[in-house]
């Protein structure tokens, strides 16, 4: 099916775009801000952690379920923990002080309190939260790793791509999964904190549906009124729901239209997954070639990635533990898929362009790559010498050090030319293989014999090496300007020598783009072929079907290609001249001979003729 390249947009008016840039301008604040907290605790205070009240008290705070005051049920008490050591039992109900004690993050030593009413007289207790000793308190596990991973790929995708809302919103999904309350805090900070994690937890899924309409929007065909009207109603719908469930936690209260409600935010979070669902099924079904390659993977990363706040709201609403705990029965669940997930979207990502990140993200991976293996090199060097050859004084080190940075420095471009070659080739090997063709007409243009046919065959690959951009090839046509080689959509048959475009060309000498000038030209790319001081001709490059740029190496390789074959467009035209020219000196010399021959032929008659008389 051939793609639709629809210009409207899943996108918000000005007004709401305000409000939307700033809520994510917030959400990225809040995630950062989150992440150093979590890190500061793990890495300089770990004794502060005492873990979730479940996770550290020694039982399982369930809460209830009836209507009315919300209190919590101890289930699978361990026997010698600060609970049990308390004088709790086994299936006791608590009646905490601080209602959302039992899913907030607790700091050691501090004060937990709480009333049992049942069985028996109420009686109300306190014990101290110990230092929690579980696998939370590891710095380097994978979740902390991931949370990482979950946010440097959303700000990539927020920044990089700002413009497009269905990018933008993906980018805030990775953003607004990533942020965490699990660090020690007072109480009304931590009921904060909560706020915000489980408000991004609850809209990543409508972020992932924007960006699943937006994309099938670019690829397949508009999006139509009643699909937006219910996905923004259903967003308002979320919005009121999760502010009606979080007062129901904050204040510990249930009624029948809070049951009501939490049943609702389920079956809306599960209805946001399946729409999503039902956009990649459906782009992949109607799409074809690369489109339909980048739909499934988008369809198994995606899921992947995001699948964890399902699992997040599954546990709260159904089985009524608020946080994802070790022991928790999804805890395993949880972590693969949010290890799973984005890795798999990386991959597809930078192999297969989901999301063109183009130049700016092939830069960073090659450099840093190099970054971090000459820091290793050197800190290997630098650790070997020390141990093995062991320097004596602080000059002798300092030379040592010195010889170690030069001979560092000096491998740079060695490093950089190995990594850049292998990592493009596993990464961006379409980029080398589109490149590579276009190399093939330019080193195989000086064996075409015919202008036309390498005119043709000039066309054909810039449309093809651009994705079907509009391409336009111009020669200089005499007095009437230059002249299109072959019709070309949208772009003009001819155009004047004093074109303002035309003009920047041949001032600068070199590729402009022509909305930087007071040119009208539907064109963003301008390339001369320049032949000393004149402008032999130049191509016109339109915007990519898709919507991607022009990346600064193929504005390279396209110039390039423009001059080369331009070059050697010139010359098949002064070889015409001068097989012209020749035939041409050749008729005359002939015509020369025969006028000769002709005058001989005239001159002998007339003599024959006098004789006569």
């Amino acid at each position: 099916m051939a793609m639709s390249t629809a210009q409207t947009k899943v996108a918000p008016g000005h007004a709401a775009r305000r409000i939307w840039r700033a809520l994510a301008y917030l959400y990225i604040l809040f995630a950062v801000v989150s992440t150093l907290m979590y890190a500061r605790t793990a890495f300089l205070a770990p004794s502060t952690y005492a873990g979730v009240a479940s996770a550290s008290l020694g039982g399982a705070l369930v809460r209830t379920t009836q209507n009315g005051r919300i209190d919590v049920v101890v289930h699978h008490l361990t026997a010698g923990s600060a609970l049990a050591n308390a004088g709790v039992r086994e299936a006791d109900r608590l009646r905490l002080d601080i209602p959302w004690n039992d899913f907030r993050v607790l700091r050691t030593g501090e004060p937990f309190g709480f009333t049992r009413v049942a069985p028996g007289p109420a009686k109300h207790m306190q014990l101290i939260a110990p230092q929690f000793k579980g696998p939370s308190t590891n710095v380097v596990n994978y979740r902390f790793l991931t949370t990482l991973f979950d946010i440097g790929v959303g700000l990539l995708l927020f920044f990089r791509c700002r413009g497009d809302f269905g990018v933008e919103a993906l980018g805030m999904a990775f953003v607004t999964a990533a942020i965490t309350s699990n660090f020690p805090a007072s109480p009304y900070w931590s009921i904060f904190w909560i706020l915000l994690a489980y408000s991004g937890a609850a809209a990543a899924p409508f972020l992932t549906l924007s960006f699943a309409m937006s994309f099938f929007e670019k690829h397949i065909r508009p999006i139509r009124p009643a699909e937006k009207a219910v996905f923004w109603l259903l967003v308002c719908g979320m919005t009121i729901g999760f502010v009606i469930a979080f007062f129901s936690y904050y204040l510990a209260y249930m009624s029948p239209v809070i049951r009501l409600n939490s049943y609702f935010l389920f079956f809306a979070e599960i209805f946001a997954y399946a729409a999503t669902m039902y956009y990649f099924i459906r782009g992949y079904m109607l799409s074809t070639g690369d489109t339909r390659k980048r739909y499934a993977f988008l369809f198994i990363a995606l899921m992947l990635t995001f699948c964890l706040t399902l699992v997040q709201i599954f546990s709260l609403l159904i089985l009524k533990q608020a946080r994802l705990s070790p022991e928790n029965p999804l805890y395993d669940v949880n972590v693969v898929l949010s290890l799973l997930g984005p890795l798999i979207f990386a991959y597809t990502v930078l192999r297969h362009r989901v999301v063109d990140l183009g130049f700016i993200l092939n830069r960073t991976l090659i450099y840093g790559a190099v970054s971090i293996i000459l820091l290793v090199a050197f800190g290997l060097i630098d650790w070997a010498v020390d141990h093995f050859i062991k320097p004596a004084g602080r000059n002798e080190s300092a030379i040592l050090d010195a010889a170690i940075a030069v001979g560092v420095y000096l491998t740079f471009h060695r490093a950089r030319d190995f990594v850049e070659r292998h990592m493009e080739a596993v990464f961006f090997r379409r980029w080398h293989d589109n490149e590579r063709q276009l190399r093939r007409l330019v080193d195989e243009a000086s064996f075409i014999t015919r202008a036309d046919n390498l005119k043709s065959a000039l066309v054909r690959e810039l449309a093809r090496f651009t994705g079907g951009a509009a391409v336009g090839v111009y020669l200089e046509g005499g007095e009437a300007g230059y002249r299109l080689v072959e019709p070309a959509q949208s772009l003009p048959a001819t155009l004047d020598t004093d074109e303002p475009a035309l003009v920047a060309m041949r001032a600068h000498r070199g590729r402009i783009d022509p909305t930087q000038t007071a040119s009208t030209l539907p064109a963003i790319l301008a390339l001369p072929m320049l032949h000393r001081n004149e402008l032999l001709g130049f191509v016109l490059l339109g915007p990519k079907p898709g919507g991607d740029g022009y990346r600064p190496d193929e504005v390279e390789v396209l110039g390039y290609a423009t001059h080369q074959i331009g070059l050697d467009l010139h010359a098949l035209k002064v070889e015409q001249l001068e097989r012209d020219g020749a035939r041409l000196s050749q008729t005359v010399h002939r015509l020369e001979y025969e006028n000769a021959l002709f005058r001989r032929g005239g001159a002998g008659s007339r003599t024959a003729k006098a004789g006569k008389t």
